[in-house]
């Protein structure tokens, strides 16, 4: 019997989510409750699985339980194989109901409240509106749930601070369009009363409201500055939410840069304006990932079709 064989033969599912368990918890106890088993129980559990697969899976410290490289492996591929159960059971419930399947949609916040809600629009225009599941995040996480098979179609940036992280084999990445980036501040900003594009070097000694690094905008920002021969900006306030950004905004803390799309709405009711910049950022090129295997047909096909509608 082959290592495959002893496999297939020995392991067990129930084996394989205590592992991906105990490795989001940290510690057995954590696991044990997450599972309703004792501490005791899952590392007996634990025990018999690295009996089975003849190598330590995590080490054991004081304060909990750390993946060792081949745990990682161990990890990463029960991940996998039990999002393909879930998706299984889903499909056969699916199935059972006659109802179609679920199109399970992921991106970043600005997008999916900007852009999808437009595109399930388009869906439900042309008559091709499936059941949806928006899963939002960050672009790492989002990456892993696509590759595992538990998102159908990614909308985001097609950058390598946002794609980076994406292995390409068997992925479609297609530009669907672009964003403009911008910079915004409350009508009673003193930069909201100038009407010329601001230079960097006045800019940089402004108030600003931006995520962190490694974020898209804030490597923007600073990239301009670099090609200007300026210091980095040291924000006056740090915070990851666009949302939260377009807020502080509005209360007049600072400027903040952030996609056009995700600002329209406050331009358009004039509680947020915008700061004309020298030089401005170039637009970001919007695109879809998704697997080539899915792309020419069913719901993921319409998706992709109502995205080009909406972007011309």
């Amino acid at each position: 019997m082959n290592d495959t064989q002893r496999l297939m033969a020995s392991l067990r599912m129930r084996q394989l989510e205590l592992v991906s368990t105990l490795a989001d918890a940290g510690t057995m106890r954590a696991a044990g409750l997450a599972l309703c088993l004792s501490t005791a129980a899952v590392s007996k559990g634990l025990r018999e699985i690295e009996s089975l697969f003849g190598v330590a899976l995590f080490h054991r410290l004081p304060r909990g339980v750390v993946a060792t490289s081949a745990g990682e492996l161990v990890i990463e591929r029960a991940r996998l194989l039990l999002s393909e159960v879930g998706q299984l059971a889903d499909a056969l419930r699916e199935n059972r109901s006659g109802t179609n399947p679920t199109l399970k949609i992921g991106g970043p916040p600005f997008l999916a409240w900007t852009w999808v809600p437009a595109i399930l629009r388009r869906l439900q225009v042309d008559g091709n509106h499936p059941p949806v599941r928006i899963i939002e995040g960050r672009l790492v996480d989002i990456c892993r749930k696509l590759e595992a098979g538990d998102i159908d179609v990614l909308i985001t940036m097609n950058t390598p601070s946002e794609l980076g992280a994406l292995r390409p084999d068997g992925f479609v990445i297609e530009q669907v369009g672009s964003e403009p980036w911008i910079a915004v501040c409350s009508p009673d900003h003193p930069m909201a009363q100038r009407h010329e594009p601001m230079p960097w070097s006045e800019l940089r000694t402004a108030a600003w409201i931006l995520p962190p690094r490694p974020t898209h905008a804030r490597m923007m920002v600073e990239q301009l500055l670099l090609q200007q021969g300026l210091a980095p900006i040291a924000p006056a306030i740090e915070s990851t939410n666009a949302i939260t950004n377009l807020e502080l905004a509005e209360q007049s803390l600072g400027l903040t840069l952030l996609a056009r799309c995700a600002c329209a709405d406050r331009l358009a009711r004039g509680t947020l304006v915008e700061v004309p910049l020298s030089p401005a950022p170039a637009p970001v090129p919007i695109a879809l990932v998704y697997r080539l295997s899915a792309g020419r047909h069913g719901a993921v096909a319409a998706f992709r079709a109502a995205t080009h509608g909406v972007s011309a």
